[in-house]
């Protein structure tokens, strides 16, 4: 069976309409469905769901397989009232549905299985039907669709998160979620929170792509054991496991603008205990390019190395997961004739230099406890990163520590329909951001405590209400509400609403690091400041059969309303950015409908269209915040022959104009709204059982901005701007790949 998924709505709602929304959905009566619904699991684990799981009723070929979260519904079958549930390296296990509407499947390790055969296509995206927060899982299929070297590229199938590169010449690339900076959105490594501070800028770059297998897209609030930093969203990133179907990978990678890369992968068993990977990446940019003719190299040179290394333990009452990784990037871009083996006070020319340095390990514990369902799983991380970097004669040094830990109890009140999670954890950050001079970082000790409820009396309605008490010793004491809720209206139709507040300590330099490529003057008018918002969700998404396939619409609408802001200004002076508190409103509105169908036999389309409206005020002011696309939609179509053996993907994207700051140059005034444009991006792959070769095109319709760096002659003088992007700075370019996959 193929999915995927679409999303539409009519109309923006307001705050209050979705609170009245929310409690009609609260007290809505569940009903009763005759599909059976559940997860697997991992013995010994409540946090390892088992993907691609074989379920089927005995005797029969009647089946599916889990999802990206472990997650599967089966109709019931008329043959049988066992369920088999079979997956490579585990023991058999039989289930017996009885009256029973939700299974709980737990998977012991260590045993080799007969073949079984089910019919069932692995979905590119999917929402989960069971968990009551909009969460979108991409698999690695839709991974496969676009060459996406890093985590920042991997969206550019995909409506939901904007992509685009931050300045002109340093090559760094950020996201948008719901209108507003990928900053706003809680980044996880397997619910571990990571690039954090001083980060922000680098840290998508720094998850390889081929390391993925799947990822998490959760928007507005997420749960509030997972801490009080989300305001817009959650991803969160699934790094190939130890004990996964993979056991080898190799990949390389290049394109016509110089780039190389290469990724590799091997996992092995020690015992039958432990289990181990190691997952290495190393690129480089060796060629210098100026397609535009303005003096700058259009890419800075670089070249980069990224090790990690994981360990899994797992015995009947303890699971434990390891990991180490070691990051060394080298930038080096600028005008064409800087010398970067000299100072930039040793010559005229305009130069770049960014030197990082990251090393990071995590430790996952979970001890399972005689009680059913009942464990203590405790989380810990200690990052370590470094930044030496100059843009010109801005010089910008970062050395940041992050210490997290988390420890979670998790049980229920009288049955499993009343579950619970409660805990407490510690955040400390020592950011030291330090501009030609002066520190911009501060240090804070963030020690709290949560209680989260999670109501599933049927799989028809659950709610999920969580609350969070947390002490800073920058900004006292805050609280978190959150509440998530889910009705499936019938066996097709899912309905989810939530409403919760988020709160973060911004970076000011370091998430801003674009416009030290301009000759703006940065002024700090406000260092203390805790961003705090509302965040509030409603969604609907829709399976339906068209000519007997498979169809999905969605629907959505999210709304950010800030009480707490840091209010990067670029309107009042030209020549200044100004950073200060929020002093007003300050709001984004999210609205998008997407749809997926499966034309054909192997081939799917989907379609998807989102709207922004996001102000704030600006130098007292109520005005649209600039650099935020009115619009994107999107059409991306894949075709995949029997078996696999070739796949055709096309994405074509609409974006929307954007505000851009006032600003003169020359006397003559600078536009301040962008041009709309379409991208096109397309990649054939010819698959054999473990090698594939693909071959494919950036921006094939060659849109590029115009004039990307303002005032590119006289970088050292006023009017220099290298920051005002809107657009594709680079035009079409071609790549060529080869992949390598063995399994166990």
């Amino acid at each position: 069976m193929i999915y995927a998924q679409f999303k539409i709505t009519t109309m923006l709602f307001n705050k209050y309409k979705l609170l009245v929304t929310l409690a009609l959905v609260l007290f809505a009566l569940p009903a009763y469905t005759q599909k059976i619904k559940g997860k697997v699991i991992e013995a010994g684990s409540n946090s390892v769901p088992l993907i691609g799981v074989n379920v089927y009723w005995d005797g029969t070929t009647e089946g599916t397989i889990t999802d990206d979260e472990g997650e599967f519904e089966i109709k019931p079958s008329k043959q049988s009232t066992t369920l088999i549930f079979s997956y490579v390296g585990y023991e058999n296990e039989r289930v017996d549905i009885l009256n029973k509407k939700y299974l709980d499947v737990r998977m012991e390790p260590g045993a080799d299985l007969d073949e079984v055969t089910v019919e069932h296509r692995v979905k590119s995206t999917s929402v989960s039907k069971l968990d009551p927060i909009f969460k979108v899982n991409i698999s690695e299929k839709e991974l496969t669709k676009f060459a996406c070297c890093n985590l920042s590229e991997s969206f550019e199938t995909n409506a939901s998160v904007d992509v685009s590169y931050a300045d002109a010449v340093s090559g760094i690339k950020q996201i948008k979620m719901l209108g507003l900076s990928g900053r706003y959105s809680q980044l996880m490594l397997e619910n571990i929170p990571i690039i954090r501070g001083g980060e922000t800028a680098f840290g998508l770059s720094y998850i390889p792509g081929t390391w993925m297998e799947s990822i998490q897209v959760s928007k507005g609030t997420s749960a509030v054991k997972n801490g009080y930093e989300s305001l817009t969203g959650q991803i969160n990133v699934h790094y190939k496991n130890p004990d996964g179907r993979e056991k080898m990978h190799f990949n390389v990678y290049g394109n016509q603008d110089g780039k190389i890369e290469a990724n590799a992968g091997v996992s092995f068993r020690v015992n039958d205990k432990w289990s181990s990977n190691i997952l290495a990446h190393v690129s480089g940019n060796a060629r210098e390019l100026d397609m535009n003719d303005d003096g700058f190299l259009d890419k800075p040179l670089s070249n980069n190395v990224n090790v990690m290394n994981r360990w899994n333990y797992v015995s009947d009452k303890m699971t434990a997961k390891l990991g180490l990784s070691v990051i060394n990037e080298k930038r080096n871009g600028g005008q064409l004739g800087f010398d970067h083996d000299q100072s930039q006070d040793e010559q005229e020319a305009y130069g770049i230099g960014i030197d990082v340095t990251r090393v990071n390990a995590f430790s996952k514990i979970g001890f399972i406890l005689d009680r059913p369902s009942t464990s203590i799983g405790w989380i810990s991380s200690a990052n370590f990163f470094n930044r030496n970097s100059f843009y010109g004669h801005n010089t910008l040094d970062v050395d940041q520590l992050n210490l997290y830990t988390n420890l979670i109890y998790q049980s229920y009140f009288g049955n499993t329909n009343h579950t619970y999670n409660t805990g407490v954890s510690a955040v400390y950050d020592d950011n030291r951001e330090v501009l030609n001079g002066f520190n911009a970082g501060f240090e804070e000790f963030v020690v709290g405590g949560f209680f989260e409820y999670n109501y599933i009396p049927s799989d028809k309605f659950s709610l999920l209400l969580g609350i969070r008490n947390d002490y800073s010793t920058l900004h006292g004491n805050f609280v978190t509400p959150r509440i998530h809720t889910k009705y499936s209206i019938n066996d097709n139709t899912t309905l989810r609403a939530s409403a919760g507040k988020g709160y973060r300590t911004p970076s000011i330099i370091s998430e801003n690091t674009q416009f030290l490529a301009t000759s703006k003057q940065f002024v700090i008018e406000d260092t203390d400041i805790q961003e705090e918002a509302w965040n509030y969700g409603i969604s609907l998404t829709k399976d339906m059969k068209l000519n007997k396939r498979d169809a999905t619409l969605s629907l959505e609408f999210f709304r950010i309303d800030f009480q707490n802001q840091l209010i990067v200004d670029l309107d009042q002076n030209q020549q200044e950015v100004h950073f200060y508190n929020l002093d007003g409103k300050s709001y984004a509105n999210s609205f998008q409908v997407e749809a997926f169908y499966e034309a054909f036999e192997r081939f799917e389309l989907t379609a998807g269209y989102r709207y922004n409206d996001v102000k704030a005020t600006l130098n007292n002011t109520l005005q649209k915040v600039p650099y935020v696309s009115r619009y994107k939609a999107m059409i991306s179509g894949q075709y995949r022959t029997r078996m696999d053996k070739w796949q055709f993907d096309m994405t074509l994207q609409f974006h929307g104009d954007q505000r851009l700051p006032s600003a003169t140059y020359n006397s003559e005034a600078l536009p301040e709204q962008s041009e709309e444009y379409i991208n096109l991006i397309a990649q054939v792959t010819k698959n054999y059982r473990n090698w594939s070769f693909y071959f494919g095109a950036e921006n094939l319709t060659d849109y590029t901005q115009q004039n990307a760096i303002v005032n590119a002659d006289n970088p050292f003088d006023e009017g220099f701007d290298a920051s005002r992007i809107w657009g594709p700075i680079y035009g079409r370019m071609f790549y060529v790949g080869i992949k390598y996959k063995l399994d166990r």
